[in-house]
C-alpha cells in the first residue's frame, strides 16, 4: 500500500526533527466504492484498541497482535500512551479485507479527550462501536453515540469480552435499546461450549431467534412488516437476502444498529465483524451525493487536525470528499478566503508516512504548505476564489460541510514550569505548538509571568506534561491543579460615563444565559464597534481577569453620540476607547457586586454493589453535596450513582474512588454542568486565596 521511503508521523507531526524524503509516490489501488473510512469508538477500557489490533492481525497487516500492557500496539505509538496503557491521540491505520481498503481511526475513550474523538468523527463514513460485554453501555458510550448522531454516522456494535465469565448478553442488549434509544439487531450468534466459554460465532439462527430479528425489523419497516404477514408470520419463508437488504436499508437510515459478538483478546468474531463492516457500512463515495452539486466534481475536503512542524510549518490531516488533489495544487480556505499552495501530500499509516503525488476523493491524507489551514476548515479548488459569497451559502446550507465543531471552556488549569529556568522560551514555543494542535488547550500567563495551561481534565493536562518531556525534551512539572472560575454579578449595575468623545449608559443585569451584549440608539456601524469592544471587555473580569458569565449588558449611546455615525478609522477608535472605558469603570465602581462563579460538574460512578455505601458516603463528605441519586441498576449486583458537586471538590476524584473501591468502581463521568454564583464573602476569601496561589 505504501511505497518509497517512510518517515515517522510521530517525529514529523509532533517533533519535526527528521526531514521528509522526496520519495516515489504510490498509485491508487482501490476505487472509492471499495474504501471504508471507519472509526473505532468506545468507553475507556471497553477494548477498542485490542479489537483494532486484532483486526490488523486477522487482515494480515500484522504477524502477531500487539499488547497494550507491553506497549506494543500499532495505534498507541506515543510514549505516554504506551506507558499509561490508554489512547490519547486518534491514530490512523490502513488495512484490506476481501478487496476493500479499510481506513481505521482508533480514537480515545477517556472523557478528557472528547474533542479528539469528535474531530475524527467528522471525516468518517461509519464506525465500529465496541461495548464491554460484561458491562453494557457506559457513560462514554452514550457520549460518543450522540456525537455519531450529530454527524449522521451509521455504526455497528461489536459486543466485546465475551470470553469472560461475567458476560451478560441480555443486559447488554437491554442497555443498547434503553440508553441509545435504538433497535439492536443481532447479526451473528456466539457459540458457547459446555463450560459457557466462547468458541465461535455464526449466523445460523434458530427459528426463535430469527423470528425475534424479523419482528424487530418489521417494527420499524413497513415493507418487512407486509412481507412478514404475507407469509403468515413464517420467517423460514423470508430469504436471508431479503432480511440482509432490510438490515442494510434501515441501518443506513440509523433506525437500527447491527450487533455482532466476539472477543478482541481471542480473536473470535473478528473476521465476521470485518464482513459486516464491508457489507453494512457506507463506502467513501457515498458522501459525494450529499455535497452541493456544484462541488461534487471538484476538489472539496475538510481539515480535521492541524499541527506545527519545525521544518515543514503547518501540517494538516485532511479528508478529501471529492475530486483529485495533487501536490502543488492551489486550495481556497473557505473560512479565511485565502489561497494556499500544497507543498506535499503524504499517505498515513499509524506513525508512518509516505509521500504521494496525488489522492482521490474518499481518501485521508496529510497536507503540507497550507499555512492558513486550521482544524475544521473546509478547502476547495482555488477557482472558487472569485465566488466566495456563493461558496459560503453552499457550505452553510449543506449538512456535510457546515461546521458544527465547538471548543468548550477549560475545566481545569495548572501551572507548567521547566526544571531548567533557562528553557522558558523553548517551553513557551512548545506549549504554543501543542495548543495549535489541540484547540481545547488554553495557554495564558499568570500574574508572575508563569505559564498557566487550561484543559479538559487532570489527565489531559498531565499528558501535556508527559509529551513535553518525551517529544520536546523538556523536563517540566505541572502543579497547582485548579478549576476554571468565571466571574458574574449578584445584582444590577447601572453606570453613566462620559469623556471628550461622548456619553454612554452601561446597564448590566444577571441572567441565566451566557453573557449577552446589546447596543441601543446607534447607527449600524457604531453599534458594531461598541458591541465588539464591550464583548471583549466582558471577557476579562475585574476580579481575576477571567470571563464574565450569566449577565446581560446593555450599552446606550446618549447625547450627540446617539446621532453620530462612526465612519472614519479615527472615529471608530474614539468610540471603541469610550466604550472600553465605560464598561471597565462600570464594573470597578460596582466591584462589590462582582463575585466568582464556581463550576459544578455532573458525576457518574458505577461499581459492585458492595461499594455503593462507601462511594456515596465519600461523595457527601468530600463535596458537601447531597445532590445525588442511585439509579435502578441493570444488574442487581451493580450500583450506578449520579450527582452534582463543585468541580473544585473533585480534583483527582477518579483515583480516590478507585482507592475506596479497591480499584473496582469506575468514575464514568466528571463533566461540566453549570456555573453558580458564590456568596459575596465566600467569593472575596476565594479571590484572595487564588491571588496568593493557595487554591
Amino acid at each position: 500500500m505504501l511505497c518509497g521511503r517512510h518517515v515517522r508521523l510521530h517525529d514529523l507531526l509532533l517533533r519535526g526533527r527528521r526531514n521528509v524524503t522526496k520519495s516515489v509516490v504510490r498509485s491508487h489501488s482501490h476505487a472509492p466504492s471499495r474504501i471504508r473510512n471507519i472509526g473505532v469508538v468506545a468507553h475507556i477500557d471497553a477494548g477498542k484498541t485490542t479489537v483494532t489490533e486484532r483486526i490488523l492481525f486477522e487482515t494480515g497487516k500484522l504477524r502477531s497482535p500487539g499488547n497494550i500492557k507491553h506497549g506494543t500496539t500499532t495505534t498507541d505509538y506515543l510514549e505516554c500512551e504506551q506507558r499509561r496503557g490508554i489512547t490519547v491521540n486518534s491514530a490512523f491505520v490502513q488495512t484490506s479485507w476481501r478487496d476493500t481498503l479499510i481506513n481505521i481511526i482508533d480514537t480515545p475513550g477517556h472523557i478528557d479527550f472528547n474533542f479528539e474523538v469528535e474531530r475524527s468523527l467528522r471525516v468518517l463514513d461509519g464506525s465500529l462501536m465496541v461495548i464491554d460485554g460484561t458491562r453494557g453501555v457506559e457513560a462514554q458510550t452514550v457520549t460518543v453515540w450522540r456525537q455519531l448522531e450529530k454527524f449522521g454516522i451509521p455504526s455497528i456494535i461489536f459486543l466485546n469480552k465475551l470470553d469472560r465469565e461475567r458476560k451478560n448478553l441480555d443486559m447488554c442488549m437491554s442497555s443498547i435499546s434503553e440508553c441509545l434509544s435504538t433497535v439492536p439487531i443481532i447479526v451473528n450468534q456466539p457459540v458457547l461450549d459446555d463450560r459457557n466459554q466462547l468458541v465461535d460465532v455464526n449466523d445460523d439462527f434458530s427459528p426463535e431467534t430469527l423470528t425475534d430479528i424479523v419482528e424487530s425489523l418489521a417494527g420499524v419497516d413497513d415493507e418487512m412488516e407486509d412481507l412478514y404477514f404475507s407469509h403468515d408470520c413464517d420467517v423460514t419463508r423470508i430469504s436471508r437476502a431479503e432480511i440482509r437488504d432490510c438490515i442494510v436499508k434501515l441501518h443506513r437510515k440509523r433506525k437500527i444498529i447491527p450487533v455482532c459478538h466476539g472477543s478482541g483478546i481471542t480473536g473470535v468474531g473478528i473476521r465476521s465483524c470485518l464482513d459486516f463492516i464491508t457489507s453494512f457500512l457506507p463506502s467513501s463515495d457515498t458522501v459525494v451525493s450529499r455535497l452541493p452539486a456544484e462541488l461534487q466534481n471538484s476538489v472539496c475536503g475538510v481539515v480535521f487536525k492541524s499541527s506545527l512542524d519545525h521544518n515543514k510549518g503547518v501540517l494538516c490531516q485532511a479528508r478529501l470528499y471529492s475530486g483529485q488533489l495533487k501536490a502543488r495544487s492551489r486550495l481556497l480556505n473557505t473560512r479565511t478566503g485565502t489561497v494556499n499552495q500544497v507543498s506535499s501530500l503524504f499517505s498515513v499509516d499509524a506513525d508512518l508516512m509516505s509521500q504521494m503525488d496525488s489522492c482521490q476523493g474518499g481518501e485521508i491524507t496529510v497536507i503540507s504548505g497550507c499555512k492558513d489551514f486550521r482544524t475544521g476548515d473546509i478547502y476547495v479548488d482555488s477557482s472558487w476564489e472569485t465566488r466566495t459569497d456563493e461558496l459560503r451559502q453552499l457550505i452553510e446550507s449543506n449538512a456535510v460541510l457546515k461546521s458544527t465543531m465547538t471548543f468548550g471552556k477549560p475545566l481545569f488549569f495548572c501551572t507548567i514550569e521547566c526544571d531548567d529556568s533557562h528553557q522558558q522560551e523553548r517551553l513557551e514555543k512548545s506549549l504554543k505548538a501543542m495548543t495549535f494542535e489541540d484547540p481545547t488547550l488554553v495557554l495564558r500567563k499568570g500574574s508572575f509571568g508563569e505559564f498557566e495551561l487550561g484543559g479538559n481534565g487532570q489527565l489531559h493536562l498531565s499528558i501535556v506534561r508527559d509529551r513535553l518531556e518525551s517529544e520536546y525534551g523538556l523536563k517540566c512539572k505541572a502543579y497547582k491543579f485548579r478549576v476554571n472560575y468565571l466571574e458574574t454579578i449578584n445584582g444590577e449595575i447601572e453606570h453613566s460615563y462620559s469623556n471628550e468623545h461622548g456619553e454612554l449608559l452601561v446597564q448590566v443585569v444577571p441572567t441565566e444565559q451566557d453573557t449577552l451584549v446589546s447596543v441601543s440608539r446607534a447607527d449600524p456601524i457604531t453599534r458594531e464597534v461598541v458591541h465588539q469592544t464591550a464583548t471583549s471587555c466582558l471577557a476579562i473580569g475585574p476580579l481575576l481577569g477571567t470571563q464574565l458569565t450569566s449577565c446581560h449588558a446593555t450599552i446606550t449611546l446618549t447625547g450627540d453620540l446617539a446621532n453620530h455615525a462612526a465612519r472614519s478609522l479615527a472615529d471608530k477608535q474614539k468610540v471603541a476607547s469610550l466604550a472600553r472605558s465605560a464598561v471597565k469603570e462600570a464594573f470597578q465602581c460596582n466591584i462589590n457586586q462582582v463575585v466568582l462563579a464556581e463550576p459544578y460538574a455532573s458525576v457518574e460512578v458505577e461499581g459492585p454493589m458492595e461499594f455503593a455505601s462507601a462511594v456515596t458516603a465519600d461523595f457527601i463528605t468530600r463535596t458537601g453535596s447531597s445532590d445525588y441519586d442511585l439509579l435502578d441498576p441493570l444488574s442487581n449486583d451493580w450500583f450506578h450513582m449520579v450527582g452534582k458537586a463543585p468541580l473544585s471538590k473533585l480534583v483527582d476524584y477518579v483515583s480516590l474512588v478507585r482507592g475506596i473501591s479497591r480499584g473496582q468502581a469506575t468514575v464514568l463521568k466528571v463533566e461540566m454542568s453549570h456555573y453558580s454564583a458564590m456568596a459575596e464573602e465566600e467569593s472575596r476569601v476565594h479571590v484572595n486565596k487564588l491571588k496568593l496561589g493557595q487554591t
